[in-house]
């Protein structure tokens, strides 16, 4: 059964590969420093004086831990009936849900950060029409804001990106500068991200089912979807008990009932504001009517 839970656990979610993690067992609160850039020297140093030494700026992002868990309870007769076969099922079931949750977490709450851009003329998501899809222009603009304000790439000297598939696939239809590298092009295919499938204007493109559709947030009844352009240092992720599989039981008189799920403690909140920008899109295969 941990074999079927640790597998299952590791097949899913692609968030964590982009988070900044910390552990403190038991913590109530994690926090999570930031520092500001220094000014850039930009006069000549004088030959006979010692520079002035300037102050580090920070701050710090407190996340507070939460506790997640989900449970299964399989019978004693279905172990039986099905020959061992249920209770594997229900520890493969409950990886899967883990991992899946734990990535829905952190979609969550990179959803919730306050950078947010349209495509086009678009100014706000109530206005997006069926046609307001993810182009390389959009994907672009996303790269500008990122890069103009001088954020470090998350990934091999690139920023990352996390779309629906529903999006990918009006990325890869669209026909602005620049072309689509999917990743069986890679000169060095053994560093592809989880859920990586490709590379366009300066982003590592990674595909998640989990990211939020949001019914009927455009006009009239066209679905919106958030994409989310990442570089360093965007999302924490603040474990006080790391989250893993538990089994309890039997506790009911004749010892037919088990108990298989899953529990942790932890919190994924943002870090760097300024590392993370949304693009709110529509897509072509989504429900625009």
């Amino acid at each position: 059964m941990d074999k079927q839970f640790i597998i299952a656990a590791q097949e899913l979610g692609t968030m964590d590969q982009f988070v900044s993690y910390r552990k403190q067992i038991g913590a109530k609160s994690i926090e999570f420093p930031k520092y500001s850039n220094l000014a850039l020297a930009t006069s000549p140093l004088s030959e006979k004086e010692d520079p002035a030494s300037v102050a580090l700026v920070d701050s710090q992002i407190l996340l507070t831990p939460a506790e997640y868990g989900n449970v299964v309870t399989p019978s004693k007769l279905a172990s039986l009936q099905s020959g061992g076969i249920a209770d594997l099922a229900a520890a493969r079931l409950v990886g899967i849900n883990m991992q899946s949750s734990l990535d829905k977490l952190a979609v969550l709450a990179a959803e919730a950060g306050g950078n947010e851009i349209f495509p086009g003329s678009v100014t706000a998501e109530a206005n997006l029409v069926g046609t307001d899809v993810m182009t390389t222009s959009f994907l672009n603009r996303l790269y500008n804001k990122l890069s103009r304000s001088k954020i470090a790439p998350l990934s091999n000297g690139m920023y990352v990106i996390v779309l629906h598939p529903d999006v990918v696939h009006d990325l890869r239809d669209s026909t602005g500068a620049g072309s689509f590298s999917d990743i069986t092009k890679y000169s060095r295919p053994e560093e592809v991200l989880k859920g990586e499938i490709g590379m366009l204007a300066g982003f590592r493109i990674i595909e998640n089912a989990n990211i939020s559709i949001n019914t009927d947030a455009g006009s009239t009844t066209v679905d919106s979807y958030h994409c989310l352009a990442m570089g360093f240092n965007a999302l924490g992720k603040a474990v006080s008990a790391e989250p893993g599989m538990k089994i309890t039981g039997p506790f009911d008189k004749l010892g037919r009932y088990i108990n298989i799920g899953w529990t942790g403690c932890l919190k994924y909140g943002l870090v760097d504001t300024d590392s993370l920008w949304v693009g709110t899109v529509a897509s072509s295969v989504g429900a625009n009517a």
